[in-house]
């Protein structure tokens, strides 16, 4: 049996039919992808910024942490020099007041007013 023209045209008709339906079915899907893909760009955008305000702040704070570390070392070598300046000021005195001795007296009240 040979498909008469009446069969074709209707078997035509159906093809383009499902053909429309294939078409409006893929472009669905197109925009669904379309959609998902500018919904990651934004996270990774999001993502991105956070990253980089995450990096300053760590930045900064090694910043701080190393201006404070520097702080102390001027602080000790501060505290340092002073120390050798007070040692070169304790060896200029002469001796004898240097420290007390351990057999003298200790003044009492009254001599320590005169």
């Amino acid at each position: 049996m040979m498909p008469d023209a009446h069969s074709a045209m209707r078997s035509s008709g159906m093809d383009m039919a499902n053909m429309k339906l294939e078409m409006e079915k893929m472009h669905a899907q197109m925009e669904q992808v379309q959609a998902l893909m500018k919904d990651s760009m934004a996270k990774m955008a999001a993502a991105d910024a956070a990253m980089k305000t995450h990096m300053e702040t760590e930045q900064a704070s090694m910043k701080s942490q190393m201006d404070l570390q520097q702080a102390m070392i001027d602080h000790a070598q501060t505290m340092t020099d002073h120390m050798l300046a007070m040692s070169e000021h304790m060896a200029m005195m002469p001796a004898s007041i240097d420290m007390p001795k351990k057999d003298a007296m200790p003044m009492n009240k009254d001599e320590q007013k005169k």
